[in-house]
């Protein structure tokens, strides 16, 4: 990288003929000229001639005789050597220091287009021949946020959570369109009269991937685990003990009545993991997790994430031998965006140009963006009318076009019938006179956002600087947001995505690191978990449901949250891939895709 940089410098220097940019060819040049360029003695120039030469870039030809200049060809087209040197880096996996290297030559648009449309090319499927094998599809994708965490009991983010479902299973999960628990290591389930005890009834023949057969023992290990120590043991608040009765059938005994037991071990956090390995060393384990689900991991660096199937799969093996995901930087610009990237429609921020025969799907996300305002912490955010007077300034409409995104204005964490209607009108005049009422002097605010949001955190800044609040927005890494930006920040910008309605409402107010529960008053919370216990007991779903409305309401009464944008998922699909469907955490099931013959990507 040292050598390239410094044959730029060379191109750079002297691509300036007469006050004109054109790209030398062959100078004459003389070395007392390249030490002051590399700020080095005219002992090291020659050493980096020489390396330049040995690589093949230069040609150079000494001058004979002190005062004699000498002869300088540049061998390396300056776009094409751009580029070439930024596909090394990516063959390498080394595609944050490929796109570093662009960023610093931005003025050469064309290389950086060409680099995305060969890169573009390197995404969706591959097909593997091996010798003495059949073909291997693999499927290769391009995602713009690295997991924090593959340990079901400290997830917190939608995209980790997915994959953990690729690698895991649970006990029962949720059919959204049949609206209802199904089984899946459980085949069967019963509850007591009072829904104080539940007995599950394991499967035969369910093997992780280290191949040992899952048994009463792993579901215990793995249960008193979550209630022991972990950032979702609220799944398990209501459990007094669990035990296995034999080697396929555990009982749940609770403390008081739970009739939501079997939605909430539909979680991805009540993943069942192997007793064996994590008893023997935890940190070892996390490095190659072994789960029973459809895939494996092989591969997981700063780089990309590899997944081999699992052959055995008891629920069938799945039709891809396997997925590659590449980090890719985050920050990469709209226009650099690649069209493999929609696949992962929950990273998207524009629709990417795809050919004529790609399919579109779109669909409505199920959770929304927002701010949550703490009230825990000293400013401004402590008035009602303040809060309020933020709410009514945001002009939702306008956030949208912004943002580049498409979606509507959201009134609630889901959306419901009339969510496609976009009816929303903001009123800057009244949050000025609430303004006013609470005798604001105008102290600023510190608004904390990752830097993936940051066209809705600029506009959120913008519109508070009409009515004369300045915002600070504090942008932060994924790891950044979950641990610190909650309490050392008036509001977070955030988004929620409900992949099971009644548990993800439930997460947010009762999860440790919940960003709402974080930033509630000990008064709201103390409320907030009695109604939660009414939800837990009651058997009825709309009266659960009415309950959690409850709870709604009253965020919004006080203006704890501001509802912001209910976002439209959009993606395109290669024809040749069939399968794909959007689920509720915004991702798509690697296990239910299976390809055609028709012509891919590569």
């Amino acid at each position: 990288m040292l050598t390239a940089e410094r044959y730029m410098v060379l191109l750079d220097h002297y691509s300036k003929i007469g006050g004109d940019w054109a790209e030398p060819r062959e100078i004459e040049v003389a070395l007392e000229e390249l030490t002051k360029l590399f700020h080095c003695t005219e002992r090291n120039v020659k050493l980096i001639i020489r390396k330049l030469q040995e690589e093949g870039l230069i040609e150079w030809s000494p001058g004979r005789g002190r005062g004699h200049r000498s002869r300088l060809v540049f061998r390396a087209n300056r776009e094409n050597f751009i580029i070439e040197l930024a596909q090394k880096l990516a063959k390498k996996g080394e595609y944050r220091s490929a796109f570093e290297f662009l960023h610093q030559h931005e003025g050469d648009i064309h290389a950086r287009e060409r680099f995305i449309q060969w890169l573009n090319d390197q995404f969706g499927v591959e097909k593997q021949l091996a010798a003495g094998q059949s073909c291997r599809d693999i499927f290769r994708l391009p995602v713009y946020k690295a997991p924090l965490t593959l340990d079901p009991a400290h997830l917190f983010y939608g995209f980790d959570s997915h994959l953990v479902r690729q690698l895991f299973d649970r006990l029962v999960q949720y059919d959204q369109n049949q609206g209802q628990v199904s089984g899946m290591i459980a085949h069967n389930w019963e509850s007591n009269e009072t829904g104080t005890s539940w007995t599950f009834h394991l499967r035969k023949g369910v093997r992780f991937h280290h191949g040992k057969e899952l048994t009463a023992e792993d579901v215990v290990f793995t249960f008193s685990r979550l209630k022991e120590n972990s950032t979702n043991r609220w799944l398990m608040s209501t459990l007094q003990r669990i035990e296995a009765l034999d080697s396929r059938t555990v009982v749940f005994t609770l403390l008081q009545p739970n009739w939501l037991l079997p939605r909430l071990l539909c979680s991805s956090c009540a993943s069942v993991l192997p007793a064996d390995l994590l008893t023997k060393d935890e940190t070892a384990f996390w490095q190659f997790p072994s789960g029973t689900g459809p895939f494996r991991l092989t591969h997981w660096s700063p780089n990309r994430m590899e997944l081999e199937v699992h052959a055995g799969y008891f629920l069938g093996r799945p039709y891809l031998d396997g997925v590659t995901l590449v980090f890719l930087p985050d920050d990469i610009p709209n226009s650099s965006k690649l069209k493999w990237e929609q696949l992962i429609v929950n990273d998207s921020r524009v629709p990417a140009r795809a050919e004529d025969d790609w399919k579109r799907i779109e669909t409505l996300s199920r959770g929304c963006s927002l701010i949550s305002w703490n009230r825990n912490r000293l400013g401004p955010q402590q008035s009602l009318a303040f809060r309020q007077a933020v709410n009514l300034v945001i002009d939702r409409p306008g956030m949208i076009r912004a943002s580049g995104k498409s979606g509507y204005p959201a009134r609630s964490f889901q959306p419901t019938e009339d969510t496609t209607l976009g009816i929303h009108r903001h009123d800057p005049a009244a949050a000025c006179q609430l303004l006013e009422e609470t005798g604001y002097t105008g102290e600023p605010i510190r608004l904390a956002a990752h830097h993936l949001e940051r066209e809705e955190a600029e506009w959120i800044k913008s519109q508070c600087a009409g009515i004369g609040i300045p915002v600070e927005v504090m942008y932060h890494s994924k790891a950044e947001m979950a641990k610190s930006a909650a309490r050392e920040s008036d509001a977070i910008l955030m988004c929620l995505v409900f992949a099971e309605d009644e548990v993800c409402e439930l997460e947010s107010y009762l999860q440790e690191d919940s960003f709402i529960r974080l930033h509630m008053p000990p008064e709201l919370s103390h409320w907030v978990f009695c109604i939660v216990d009414e939800v837990f007991a009651s058997s009825r779903p709309e009266k659960r449901r009415a309950l959690l409305q409850q709870i709604e309401l009253r965020l919004q009464e006080e203006a704890q949250v501001t509802f912001l944008v209910h976002g439209m998922l959009n993606t395109y699909v290669h024809p040749s891939i069939r399968g794909l469907v959007i689920n509720n955490l915004g991702w798509m099931d690697f296990k239910d895709i299976w390809l055609t013959s028709a012509p891919t990507a590569r």
